[in-house]
């Protein structure tokens, strides 16, 4: 057998070891969501970064929280208003549940210092020591929000910007987060979306499904 016949087998036996892999993380997703089960859809690192309220903060790595996860550029208060409600309405579903962490990451850190973060949790009375929001360095903060939670950020186009403050795209999904006492990491554990337009997704009532499930037979 030759040098160009051995790499032709090594690269298939590869991807027939890919298509394996993916196709029994399919069957255990399936099998997980007919379940009733939310799937582990990602593993995300812990994060330290600055607060709004001028303190380090460490997401992440505590066991049994329910991270409610959004993403808004705060000069917009619009959108970030809208980010910020839907994710209080996740969480008011369960208001006898005290271990949730409200979560939002600032699109745009240079601009949503802490000060302008504080100013727009105080405006709108989300100042419990539930919420928590993050900026820091702009790289690093959209580097892991783009890594993990597939939050670009697209900054829009001039043509399109609506109002000075209209820098970037709608982003009104929520992510769920958690980590089981048992588990290395904290994972994704589902991705809402309210389906404000016209052929949207809209699954934001499955988010009381999947955390039901968590606090019932992960959060014991």
């Amino acid at each position: 057998m030759n040098y160009t016949t051995k790499t032709v087998c090594i690269l298939i036996a590869i991807m027939l070891s890919g298509i394996v892999v993916y196709y029994s993380w399919i069957k255990t997703v399936q099998r997980q969501l007919v379940e009733g089960k939310p799937p582990m859809l990602r593993p995300v690192d812990r994060f330290r970064s600055d607060g709004y309220k001028g303190k380090q903060v460490e997401l992440f790595d505590e066991d049994n929280v329910l991270y409610l996860v959004g993403y808004f550029y705060a000069g917009d208060e619009n959108e970030a208003l809208a980010v910020c409600q839907r994710i209080q309405k996740i969480r008011n579903t369960f208001p006898e549940e005290e271990r949730f962490l409200l979560v939002g990451f600032s699109m745009d850190p240079q601009l949503d210092s802490a000060e302008a973060l504080t100013k727009f949790a105080s405006k709108y009375g989300f100042t419990s020591d539930e919420w928590s929001f993050i900026t820091g360095d702009r790289d690093r903060v959209r580097k892991f929000m783009n890594k993990f939670f597939r939050y670009p950020g697209h900054k829009k186009p001039d043509k399109y910007r609506e109002t000075d403050s209209d820098l970037y795209a709608r982003e009104l999904r929520i992510s769920l987060v958690h980590k089981g006492q048992n588990d290395e990491r904290a994972f994704i554990r589902g991705v809402y979306w309210e389906g404000i337009r016209k052929g949207e997704i809209r699954n934001d009532e499955s988010s009381k499904q999947d955390i039901e499930f968590i606090l019932q037979n992960e959060m014991k």
